[in-house]
């Protein structure tokens, strides 16, 4: 799938295409990713195993809990409506700077979504271009 762009309505929800909703089912979860300016839909099993992984690690570093309170601790389970959307919380929409009415990019990674603000995504891309040396040869060859 490419990317897929929709926008945020006034009660903070997007539509999930039909596609994504019959491969992931309709109950999800939705949290912080560890990439800055992104969330991260889930299947609910898919991110009771995450949860499973995270539990398994050392609570006595500092870094496993930070990781353990942003993941586990901000997620949002939630249920697609009749209409295949979900609703995300304003909190989680505030760790993006996406409000509604912006169009946000959804991305189907191996299972997951990946999702930032359109904007945030063409500064991305415009800034991963304009790295002077990067051969983007090296990163698209092969694909």
């Amino acid at each position: 799938m490419a990317r897929d762009t929709k926008r945020i309505d006034a009660k903070g929800r997007f539509i999930i295409s039909t596609r994504l909703k019959d491969l992931m089912g309709t109950d999800l979860v939705v949290t912080n990713s560890l990439d800055k300016g992104y969330l991260c839909v889930y299947s609910k099993e898919h991110f009771d195993s995450i949860k499973d992984q995270l539990s398994k690690l050392n609570s006595m570093d500092n870094n496993v809990r930070t990781i353990q309170r942003a993941i586990v601790g901000e997620a949002l389970e939630v249920s697609t409506d009749s209409q295949g959307r979900i609703s995300i919380t304003n909190e989680l929409w505030e760790r993006i700077n996406a409000n509604p009415g912006d169009e946000i990019c959804v991305f189907d990674i191996m299972g997951k979504l990946d999702i930032c603000t359109r904007s945030f995504y063409e500064g991305q891309t415009d800034e991963l271009l304009s790295i002077e040396g990067l051969d983007t040869k090296y990163y698209v060859e092969g694909l």
